[in-house]
């Protein structure tokens, strides 16, 4: 591995990736690796809803297909790549579009091997019954714990909020910041982290971060971290991670 990026938890992930890809002899493969990015309809359906992020055009879903098995990650960043296992572990990971790149082929990887199968964002009503199964996983396991929600997902936090948890909802999106949707105030994701972090008993982080390159700021916090989202699905197995994704549906073919 000749990855550059200075991040704790990558150095982490990349040594894990690259052992199971050793592990199962994908390394020296002459694989063929390719990301598309999928238009909203073709990510996420036809929805009761037009508050999502991927609906405004802000982010796209990044596609990796290897050996018959898909996985996916959101970014903002627009593109598509062709190349061989070895070149994404070797890849510097300094740009969004590098880091979603690689953690599309990791969550591919991961459904290749069987160690997780979900990799697939869910469509059409899904999302809602998501929210409905976000509720009884709060009720059953934090009830009466204070949430932090790390990227502002409206149905999830607003079905939160309804049941009567304390949350407080941070996000990167201008558009978003300051704001009140749904009866909650985003706050911003940059300047009021570290004040909420302290204040929290559960993050509830969108596994984009591991995209963005934010991931560091609520990694090993001492605190529960629970990903909601299609992106951590290899990232959360291979680093232990819990991952809240009821919805999602299986890469295999």
């Amino acid at each position: 591995m000749t990855n550059s990026y200075k991040s704790s938890f990558f150095i982490k992930l990349q040594k894990k990736y690259s052992e199971l890809v050793d592990e199962y002899n994908l390394k020296n493969e002459k694989i063929d690796v390719k990301a598309k990015s999928l238009t909203p309809e073709e990510a996420i359906g036809i929805t009761k809803r037009d508050d999502y992020v991927i609906l405004k055009g802000k982010e796209r879903l990044l596609q990796a297909t290897m050996l018959g098995s898909k996985g996916q990650a959101f970014t903002n960043a627009q593109g598509n790549f062709s190349g061989t296992l070895e070149e994404i572990l070797n890849m510097p990971l300094e740009n969004d579009f590098q880091r979603a790149i690689y953690v599309a082929t990791l969550n591919a990887v991961l459904c290749y091997t069987g160690k997780e199968e979900k990799t697939i964002h869910c469509r059409n009503e899904k999302p809602e019954k998501c929210s409905e199964k976000a509720i009884e996983y709060f009720v059953e396991n934090y009830n009466n714990k204070k949430i932090l929600m790390i990227g502002y997902q409206p149905t999830l936090a607003e079905s939160i909020k309804k049941k009567g948890f304390e949350i407080k909802v941070l996000d990167l999106d201008p558009d978003n910041i300051g704001k009140t949707k749904n009866g909650i105030v985003i706050r911003n994701g940059n300047t009021d982290l570290k004040k909420y972090l302290e204040e929290t008993d559960v993050i509830f982080a969108t596994s984009s971060s591991i995209c963005n390159g934010t991931i560091d700021t609520i990694y090993d916090k001492n605190k529960p971290l629970i990903f909601f989202g299609t992106s951590g699905a290899g990232a959360a197995k291979l680093m232990g991670i819990t991952r809240f994704c009821p919805e999602a549906t299986s890469g295999k073919n």
